[in-house]
């Protein structure tokens, strides 16, 4: 401490000796009060830490109540009575749900102006978050106190509030706090929040989603991109597979329900890279977007927060959920894969925590690669198993990438033939080409020719082998 500040007035005088008698003792004086805009400034730039601590202290020492520029002062200073001996009704909130629930205390806010904002964590300021929706946008308060008379937002004094958390699964809570006698009254707010939330603030649902790899979970608007079932080149089996899979939600839902045998339906892609499985379920969730909310989760996320991703869909309505390359987190135990994500897939997909409602189409490269638990028939209805295309289908799917190209000029009997004979370009692949090598030697021959291709050109692309995905060799610094 600074030697010049002194908390008691400073004494002077003779200092006494055996010559001199010494000093009769001062009248007693009391102790000035502290200049309070003085104190505040001397512990403005303290931590907030130290300055709660010593407002605390200073509460024990001179039985004073609280602050209300803390979050336990704000709320006895509006509820009149200290922090414990109060009720507090709690709910935790999904990341979608709290959105909602920050919305609907953000009317209520707007609706009754006697209402007064205040702090949930001490030294922070009410916090409003803005949440981008495809272009659009809404901010809604995600860490704020609010004290709303009797009278407004209930008929009792209460005060609500939101809070966030950056550690724990669940993102986000709404507490409202009362007097032990209107508890009730508390907890008949929270019910009518929730309720309004869900009924006119589902601003995620019907839309394309993804699930960020952290937690707290965070669904972000995204894009599925363009494209349909006419830019696929699949056998009519697949798409029967696929309709059949989605009329548990649509068509076939109802008598599902009269029956008792549930709506949701997990469908599993497999087969080698390249062959479409990604571009097939992102057909479908195209689809069934708008009607359905659809989430897309990668494989970073499904194997950290696959619980929670299911955990939404109860606030997202109808949903299909999108699980890529999921022989990389649902590993076979028996070959040592270990983590929480194959726990937590048992557990969403026919296991302690029931949802309904939800498409899952999954993917994987290698099925054998599965544990067994994940691959039964409560997990996924069905498998469909997507092979390198034959040679007519290789002929297709290039009629597909070539067909924007201008025909080549008339032949002799008046008609236009196509630059390209597709059908000599596939048989001259190699066994197992799949969509994706076709689709690189296009793009291949269009970086070395442009737009003027030609059979004979295709064919030299083909032959060269330089659209081939291999490994790299060399040597490594």
């Amino acid at each position: 401490m600074d030697a010049r500040r002194r908390d008691g007035p400073r004494q002077t005088g003779r200092v006494p000796t055996d010559d001199a008698p010494a000093a009769p003792p001062a009248a007693a004086t009391a102790t000035p009060a502290p200049d309070a805009p003085a104190t505040t400034a001397a512990l403005d730039g303290e931590h907030p830490l130290v300055r709660r601590s010593l407002e605390v202290l200073g509460q024990l020492l001179t039985g004073a109540g609280g602050s209300s520029s803390t979050a336990g002062g704000f709320v006895e200073a509006h509820l009149g009575q200290p922090h414990t001996s109060l009720v507090l009704e709690r709910v935790a909130l999904t990341h979608t749900r709290s959105v909602s629930v920050g919305a609907v205390v953000a009317d209520l806010l707007a609706a009754h102006p006697s209402a007064v904002l205040g702090p949930v964590e001490d030294g922070e300021a009410p916090t409003w978050t803005r949440i981008d929706l495809d272009g659009d946008h809404v901010s809604v308060p995600t860490s704020a106190a609010v004290a709303f008379p009797a009278g407004t937002a209930a008929d009792v004094d209460v005060v609500v509030q939101l809070s966030r958390s950056e550690f724990d699964p669940d993102p986000a809570s709404l507490r409202v706090l009362a007097r032990p006698a209107d508890h009730a009254a508390a907890r008949a707010l929270v019910d009518e929040v929730l309720a309004t939330a869900r009924r006119d603030k589902g601003f995620f649902r019907g839309r394309v989603l993804h699930a960020g790899a952290r937690l707290p979970l965070e669904l972000q608007p995204t894009s599925l991109g363009p494209g349909g079932r006419e830019d696929l080149v699949l056998p009519a089996a697949v798409w029967a597979e696929v309709d059949a899979a989605t009329s548990a939600l649509t068509t076939r839902a109802d008598v599902l329900r009269e029956m008792g045998l549930g709506t949701n339906r997990g469908v599993l892609l497999a087969g080698p890279p390249g062959v479409g499985k990604s571009a097939l379920s992102r057909v479908v969730a195209r689809e069934m977007a708008g009607a359905f909310t659809v989430v897309v989760v990668d494989a970073a996320a499904a194997s950290s927060v696959l619980r929670q991703v299911y955990r939404e869909t109860a606030d997202l309505g109808p949903c299909v959920v999108v699980l890529e390359d999921v022989d990389l987190y649902l590993g076979d135990r028996r070959a040592g894969a270990r983590g929480t994500a194959l726990a937590d897939f048992l557990a969403v997909l026919d296991g302690t925590e029931v949802y309904t409602d939800v498409l899952t189409l999954a993917s994987t490269n290698d099925p054998a690669a599965l544990d067994a638990a994940v691959t039964r028939s409560a997990r996924f209805d069905s498998t469909i198993t997507l092979a390198p295309p034959d040679r007519a289908a290789s002929a297709r799917i290039l009629d597909r990438y070539l067909g924007r190209l201008p025909a080549a000029d008339a032949g002799d009997d008046g008609e236009q033939r196509p630059r390209v004979d597709t059908a000599a370009v596939a048989a001259a692949l190699p066994a197992g080409a799949t969509g994706a090598d076709l689709r690189e030697v296009v793009r291949r021959a269009v970086l070395d020719h442009g737009r003027d291709l030609t059979t004979e050109r295709l064919l030299r692309v083909v032959a060269d082998g330089r659209w081939k995905a291999e490994p790299l060799t060399g040597t490594y610094l």
